[in-house]
């Protein structure tokens, strides 16, 4: 119950979905307003509370003074604006881990001399806390710089980041002006478990299909498929020397789990109710594991998330498998499928008109949808998923569930309490 409800709570949206009048008044404090100016403003609420409620005329005074500075702030903030010429591109975005730091590297070019300037990102995801960078002190005219922005992640994700601009301060340090750079994409990766050991993948009659992938005299389980020119990272046990003499550059064996006759992982993300939808989570992370635990045997051939396939031929399977993992979107207490099945058991909502069921198809498209291959696949099938699935062609599959539950030969159900340590064994 603690989880769900950490969950629930987690799911509520802490921003709108379009910005209105007070998210404005927001993103001009957080963009415009140094340290310093913020607390000045604060004070000058203060006094204007203290002046109206407590009967205090002195806390008009300085709410006064406080008013007529920042109005001379706005002359100095229009000249910096102004005056200042800086230019800046998004040199490198380093992603990151749930619950890590990641950084924005932002390559900067003063068309003028610049007393003062920093990098920042705005305008980001409640869940994501942006750092300003170190600051650059007494640029000269057509001298270059580096700053690095960091911001804090707390939940997996793929992000827009709105704006990573350079900031410029006026002469008085109250108030800045942000120069827009760009916008970015932040993939923060899900925390994989550290799996331990996998007994479950060879046990029974549904593990048969999987025993010779793991075999060692089958040069990892896998036939000999051809060469290929070495790349970094192969084992040096599989340098074909024959080509080798040849040709005077390092070849190595191809296998046929590199040409895609491997395990065919599946990754089914869809959820029947809200505790299912609570323990998407834990279930990506299991699978981040399980799925470089077949990368490190090399016998990963297909990867799918529902019905779609990811492309892993030709690139690096384990950033292909992260990168993928982050992009799921996150669980959401009320969806448009939801909203879906409830118009299709309506009777009034039944009889509708032809373009208007076309536009709900539409989208209801970017819902997870079952998975169902156009051909038989070649290499065993192994299923993770929030529930247990009749389908033929699985044979093997791991289920997420949120209390102990027997096993059966070709399904193995996992609590969500096993999985908060580091290291899980199936």
């Amino acid at each position: 119950m603690r989880r769900f409800l950490s969950w629930f709570l987690g799911a509520i949206p802490r921003a709108p979905k379009r910005a209105g009048l007070l998210m404005r008044l927001y993103y001009v404090w957080g963009e415009y307003f140094t340290y310093p100016g913020r607390a000045c403003a604060a004070l000058f609420l203060f006094s204007i509370f203290a002046g109206a409620f407590a009967g205090f005329w002195a806390a008009w005074v300085f709410s006064g003074f406080v008013f007529l500075f920042f109005l001379s702030l706005v002359p100095s903030l229009f000249l910096t604006a102004k005056k200042t010429k800086v230019s800046g591109t998004i040199s490198r975005i380093e992603h990151a881990t749930e619950g890590e730091n990641a950084y924005v590297s932002v390559h900067l070019q003063a068309g003028t001399a610049i007393d003062c300037v920093w990098a920042s990102c705005s305008r980001m995801d409640p869940s994501l806390a942006g750092e300003n960078s170190p600051e650059i002190r007494g640029l000269p005219a057509g001298e270059t710089g580096e700053l690095r922005a960091c911001i804090r992640t707390r939940f997996r994700g793929a992000y827009r980041i709105p704006k990573v601009s350079l900031t410029v301060p006026e002469i008085k340090g109250m108030l800045c002006f942000p120069f827009r750079v760009g916008e970015a994409e932040l993939l923060v990766y899900p925390r994989p478990k550290k799996l331990v050991a996998f007994p479950f993948l060879t046990a029974g009659q549904s593990g048969l299909a999987f025993v010779p992938l793991l075999m060692s005299n089958f040069m990892r389980g896998l036939d000999f498929a051809g060469v290929r020119e070495y790349r970094e990272g192969d084992s040096l046990r599989d340098l074909y020397y024959r080509a080798f003499a040849r040709y005077g550059r390092p070849f190595t064996k191809e296998f046929e789990g590199e040409r895609g006759a491997g395990v065919v992982l599946v990754i089914d993300t869809r959820a029947r109710n809200l505790r299912e939808k609570s323990l998407l989570e834990p279930m990506i992370r299991l699978a981040a594991g399980i799925g470089l635990w077949l990368v490190d045997r090399g016998i990963l051939g297909r990867l799918f998330v529902c019905d779609d396939e990811i492309s892993i031929a030709g690139t690096h399977a384990e950033s292909a498998l992260l990168e993928t993992l982050a992009r799921i979107p996150r669980a959401e207490i009320y969806s448009r499928g939801d909203a879906r099945d409830k118009r299709s058991r309506d009777p009034k909502q039944t009889s509708r008109s032809p373009r208007q069921t076309s536009r709900g198809t539409k989208k209801s498209a970017r819902e997870p949808e079952l998975w169902s291959p156009a051909a038989r696949p070649m290499g065993p099938v192994l299923r993770v998923g929030l529930f247990a699935a009749a389908d033929p062609l699985v044979n093997k599959q791991v289920v997420v569930c949120d209390k102990p539950a027997e096993s059966r030969d070709d399904t193995l159900l996992v609590p969500a309490e096993n999985l908060d340590a580091g290291e899980v064994s199936l």
